[in-house]
């Protein structure tokens, strides 16, 4: 079943996971070594603060997000056939509202002061220039499998969907975006979003 609006199982464990990518820095470096320096990255900007205001911490977090996060790849992914119907005024309003709330689902339900464990496996080749990464995830007693859909970029590998207990994050907003756009155009997904985050 498609849940908009909503992420998919155990949340604060996948921002932590799914945002690890953070630190890749050159194509050439694997992208296990990227998670698992990004993840680094990540934690250190998240965990062990006295503020844990959801709105705030996903302030914090995202410019770094933003270097290494494609989220205009994954907005794409969610929005599925009809973002060819979208203005380019509409494609960038749609990655940025997009994007905002996915960070504020997973900072919501996000505890800094809590451990994350996250343990990368070997990649596997998906196409030319993208792979994937499983790995297994553990926060507040919780495991949860994860797999990464990471793509080279000039920078380093970027990840473009996010797969958790075997659902795809991109896939599980494809359907109901798709149901709003056909009965209101790109302008009624927007409108859903800024609802959404209001």
């Amino acid at each position: 079943m498609h849940r908009i609006f909503r992420p998919v199982a155990v949340p604060a464990l996948v921002l932590a996971a799914q945002t690890s990518l953070l630190a890749a820095s050159a194509a050439s470096e694997s992208p296990e070594v990227a998670l698992n320096r990004g993840l680094a990255e990540l934690l250190s900007k998240a965990e062990g603060r006295d503020n844990k205001d959801p709105v705030e911490l996903a302030k914090r977090v995202r410019p770094t997000l933003e270097k290494f996060f494609n989220f205009e790849s994954l907005t794409q992914k969610a929005m599925g056939a009809g973002w060819r119907e979208f203005s380019p005024d509409q494609k960038t309003k749609s990655v940025r509202l997009f994007s905002e709330m996915i960070i504020r689902s997973y900072t919501t339900r996000f505890d800094p002061s809590s451990r994350v464990d996250i343990q990368f496996a070997k990649a596997s080749d998906l196409a030319p220039g993208k792979k994937e990464v499983p790995a297994t995830a553990r926060y507040q007693g919780k495991a949860v499998s994860v797999a990464y859909r990471v793509e080279t970029s000039a920078g380093g590998w970027l990840v473009y969907d996010v797969i958790v207990e075997g659902v795809s994050l991109a896939g599980n907003y494809r359907a109901q975006f798709e149901s709003i756009r056909q009965k209101g155009g790109p302008e009624a997904v927007i409108r859903s979003m800024e609802q959404k985050l209001n």
